[in-house]
């Protein structure tokens, strides 16, 4: 899974997200604030598919609108910051003379809690791979500077910013310090969480007991508070909470906080984190055709609605992890609906193209189409692609870097112009099940590390069959799923009339 858990790709999101913060500071100068019940769409609860629990029955003090998720008990190396373990000694980000991660602002260091939390996390997975005690110890410098900064609100804790904050860059939208994320916030439960477990000090797990106890916290209210529940009955994990200002509902910032809730179950067990995490993905499932346009890249946020390329490919890749840990099938079917709208922009690879004629395209920097002319292709053509994307209100385009049209872009032609092999591969876990209707038959690749298809099985009209599968991609220019099991274990299928993934 490209980009949900550090194992498999996490510290590639971490890139991507910090790229994205000044993406999304640029594209917010232009954002219009909307009304988030008329133009955004947001719909009324669908009472056929959710259920709101009786707060005295599981120790939480308001209630919300949740589904029965079966929460699957991941191993630890199928959580979120699991990771490699590769991390230098020498630390290149922004942190002040004790090791700890800062922000700096004009100039000044900030205490910078996500930061830190985050940081934190990635020298757990060192220590847990290297057993070099220094990483250890630079988690705990880490964890040691959360506590000293946290504020206290009754049982609960909060990880307050020192600094002074625009969200999304709009100054007419200016946060006072200190001020109070539920993304801060999650990262840091699921910090000590984990570092509970990694030491099995009672002192962390109190503190994540602490930091739990915010999540009880419905806002807003006139202390620090990072969860709301919307008028109609969902539980928002807010990135931006703060008084004076219209519900931020950030798409990124409260799956983000949920997966800090599910590790703090995984660990805990404790029935109100279940409750609790359930109600989050409930929102998520309910409000994601609502952050979703079709044909192109989903909304950051409910408020402004703003776009940014890199915050969609980390959402496809939480709507994968939200399925890894419900088993719930919408959550996967999502994820490739939007990876398909708008597919991560950046894959580069090798392109061919058969014999013909084929339109070449130029694009302006806004998207724009900037030109145009007729190439003929006398005979099969393989080239370098730097890139394959969807442009607004077109289809996915790939752009040569060699040949007759270098420099140009091609529209994507399953058969005809495609990258070779599998490119923005998903994958899946659990498996899903595909079922292949009767009375026709299907063609299984099987590709070599190149891409190159090296084997191809027909499997011959008869029965239906059903098949696991643990990945999607697209396989030279069609929709494909892996094969899970048995004899045509790794082998593809392109997603065609017949076939359907559940």
């Amino acid at each position: 899974m490209r980009g949900t858990r550090l194992r498999t790709g996490t510290l590639r999101t971490l890139a991507l997200a910090a790229l994205a913060c000044a993406a999304l500071a640029a594209s917010a100068g232009v954002a219009t604030a909307v009304d988030r019940s008329a133009s955004a769409g947001v719909r009324a609860p669908a009472a056929a598919a959710v259920r709101a629990p009786a707060p005295a029955a599981n120790g939480i003090p308001f209630s919300f609108h949740t589904a029965p998720y079966a929460l699957r008990d991941l191993p630890q190396s199928q959580r979120q910051f699991y990771g490699s373990g590769a991390l230098s000694r020498v630390d290149h980000g922004v942190h002040d003379d004790q090791g700890v991660r800062m922000r700096r602002v004009g100039g000044v260091l900030y205490d910078f809690p996500r930061g830190q939390a985050t940081f934190g996390l990635l020298n757990l997975s060192a220590y847990r791979v290297t057993h070099d005690d220094f990483f250890l110890q630079r988690a705990l410098a880490q964890a040691q500077r959360l506590v000293s900064n946290r504020v206290v609100a009754g049982d609960a804790w909060f990880c307050p910013n020192p600094n002074h904050y625009y969200r999304h860059g709009l100054h007419v939208e200016p946060l006072s310090a200190p001020w109070y994320s539920a993304l801060s916030q999650g990262r840091a439960l699921l910090f000590f969480s984990r570092l509970a477990q990694v030491t099995g000090d009672q002192k962390w797990r109190d503190a994540a007991d602490h930091l739990f106890a915010a999540f009880l916290v419905k806002g807003p209210t006139s202390g620090p508070y990072v969860t709301m529940v919307d008028g109609y009955g969902y539980y928002w994990l807010q990135e931006w909470p703060w008084a004076g200002m219209r519900p931020d509902d950030t798409f990124n910032g409260h799956n983000s906080t949920a997966f800090g809730i599910f590790e703090y179950w995984a660990v805990t067990k404790d029935p109100r984190a279940q409750a609790l995490f359930r109600g989050a993905a409930a929102t998520a499932q309910h409000y994601a055709s609502t952050f979703r346009q079709p044909g192109w890249m989903s909304h950051y946020c409910l408020a402004h609605l703003i776009v940014n390329p890199l915050y969609h490919n980390i959402h496809v890749h939480q709507l994968l992890g939200l399925y890894s840990m419900t088993g719930a099938v919408a959550f996967a079917r999502d994820a490739d609906l939007w990876e398909a709208d708008y597919p991560y922009p950046a894959t580069a690879g090798t392109l061919r193209v058969t014999p013909g004629k084929y339109a070449v395209v130029r694009f302006g920097w806004s998207g724009a189409q900037a030109g145009s002319r007729t190439v003929s292709v006398a005979q099969t053509l393989v080239c370098h692609a730097g890139a394959r994307q969807r442009f607004r209100g077109r289809g996915i385009f790939i752009r040569a870097a060699g040949g007759p049209f270098s420099g140009s872009w091609i529209e994507e032609a399953p058969g005809h112009a495609y990258l070779t092999g599998a490119v923005v591969p998903l994958d899946y876990d659990p498996a899903r099940q595909l079922t292949l209707a009767a009375g026709r038959a299907y063609a299984a690749l099987r590709l070599g590390d190149s891409g190159a298809v090296v084997a191809r099985t027909t499997l011959p009209a008869g029965a239906a069959a059903t098949l696991l599968v643990n990945r999607g991609a697209v396989v030279n220019g069609s929709p494909s799923v892996r094969i899970a099991e048995g004899a045509l274990k790794g082998c593809w299928i392109k997603l065609q009339k017949g076939v359907t993934l559940r």
